[in-house]
């Protein structure tokens, strides 16, 4: 599994998604493509960031975690 799906993984399967959006972790998409062709938009939001890694500038996990959750408390 490519790091980018990992991350992915990470936020998608994360206790306050699950319950918010009440997804079945069975139907969760198991990489960013399959994610950036998502009918639910935070799905498709959280793929769209992680793709967003150039592997140029240094993005460590913690600073894209920070991000994604930045993004998601403003956007629930």
């Amino acid at each position: 599994m490519a790091r980018k799906d990992t991350i992915l993984k990470s936020f998608l399967t994360h206790d306050l998604l699950e319950s918010k959006y009440e997804f079945d972790k069975a139907d969760l998409p198991s990489t960013v493509r399959e994610a950036l062709s998502s009918d639910k938009p935070v799905i498709k939001a959280i793929a769209l960031i992680v793709e967003g890694l150039d592997g140029t500038s240094p993005v460590t996990d913690s600073v894209l975690r920070n991000q994604v959750t930045q993004f998601l408390n403003e956007a629930l």
